[in-house]
Formats: C-alpha cells, structure tokens, sequence
C-alpha cells in the first residue's frame, strides 16, 4: 500500500524484526505497512474509541494478512499493552501534552519500551521537556509535510540528553528545516511586534526573549542553507 510521506516516514523509524504497537492507530495503516513489508512480525493496533478500530479492523480484514499476525485492542494510552510487549510504539497526531501524558500513565509499560516513535500535533516542546526530564533521549528528529502542514516526528530511546536551548524546535537538519525555520521566524515577527505595542514590561520582556530567539534561529537557518549547497 502506499503511505503518507509522515506516515511512511514513521514506518522507517520503527525497529526492525521486532513487534510493534501503533496507539491510536485510526485506519490502521501504519501497522499494515509494516506487516506487508515484513519490518514487523507483529503489531497490536489500540484506539480508545470504537470507530477508529472498527475501521482499523475492516483494513486489516481486506488486507490478507493472517490475523495471528495482528491483535486489535480497545483502550486508551499504553493500558493496552503488557510491559515488553512490543519493542516499538508509534504515538502520533495527539498534542504533545497529550503524548506526555500517556508516557507517564504507567511507568512499567513506558520503560519497557526499546523506542517510540512519537509525532506531536501540537507542544512538541512540552513533549521533549517532559522527555529530557523523565530519562529519554531523542535519537532522531525529522520533518513531514502533510495536508499544508509540517510535522515533526521524533525517534525516541532511554538515555540521556542536554536539553534543546529552545525545545519547540527541532534539532534536525532534514530537508524541510529551512521552511520550518522560515515559518516559525515569520510567526515570532507576528508576536513580537504585538507585544512591542504594550506598555506592559512584561510584555516586552517577552518580545526581548523572542527577538532573541529569532537571532538564533535566523543563524542556524543559514548554517543550513550554506550546507544545501556544499
């Protein structure tokens, strides 16, 4: 079957030869692609509501694949998994809060994991936070541009890792990193040409932050651009 670029880019994150488990699996396309292309010997498919496994169901039932190859779980979070079940899980297109969150339910099955493979819609710095603090480090970061949209993708592993001078952006040097930076450097002008209109201090403590900000990310963005031509 043919993937999404984001989805195809998690596929390529997972551990080979090893299970997996995709948390809110919807469609269930991830984990069929990655039984068709024998990645995976196994995956368990969980989605805390009905009709995203149901669908998950039907694509796994028109698919051929032998269902002692797959188990479909009802059930939020990790609850749905038996610590050391799977060596990789995928958690993707939940806000990072929510992503947190979900790591934190139960530390058993957490820490039993060997990867994640994690793709926050939203908060991603809230997410890496909560990672740096609770003992993971981020192996691999990358970008995907789907529906007009980046997301950015993170492969996770237990260690440890000094934290990102600014951890809503990623440390990556994929491809799409230039138009991210663009983005989010358009976004911080936005913000802080607001701020600099109040008489608050804090406010314009807040815009000095960003004008900082700003200043480094416009640095690293042509560090990656002289790279592209080298």
């Amino acid at each position: 079957m043919t993937l999404s670029e984001r989805l195809k880019t998690m596929a390529g994150l997972v551990l080979a030869g090893r299970p997996m488990a995709d948390v809110g699996t919807d469609h269930g396309f991830l984990p069929l692609y990655c039984l068709q292309e024998e990645l995976v010997p196994y995956a368990v498919l969980s989605d805390i509501n009905e009709g995203p496994l149901q669908r998950a169901k039907e694509t796994m039932a028109s698919s051929g694949i032998s269902s002692q190859h797959y188990d479909l779980r009802l059930g939020g979070g990790l609850s749905v998994l038996h610590p050391g079940e799977a060596a990789t899980v995928v958690i993707a297109g939940m806000g990072g809060e929510l992503i947190a969150s979900i790591l934190a339910e139960d530390a058993a099955v957490t820490d039993s994991i060997e990867r994640f493979v994690l793709q926050p819609r939203s908060r991603s710095g809230h997410l890496r936070s909560w990672l740096w603090e609770h003992g993971w480090q981020i192996c691999e970061e990358s970008l995907a541009r789907e529906r007009g949209r980046l997301c950015q993708i993170l492969c996770v592993e237990k260690g440890r890792q000094d934290p990102y001078a600014y951890p809503d952006i990623p440390e990556s040097e994929h491809p799409l990193m230039i138009e991210f930076l663009d983005k989010e450097l358009v976004n911080i002008r936005v913000v802080t040409e607001n701020l600099c209109r109040s008489k608050d201090p804090s406010d314009l403590q807040t815009a000095d932050r960003l004008r900082r900000k700003a200043e480094t990310l416009e640095k690293r963005r042509e560090e990656l651009w002289r790279k592209s031509f080298s």
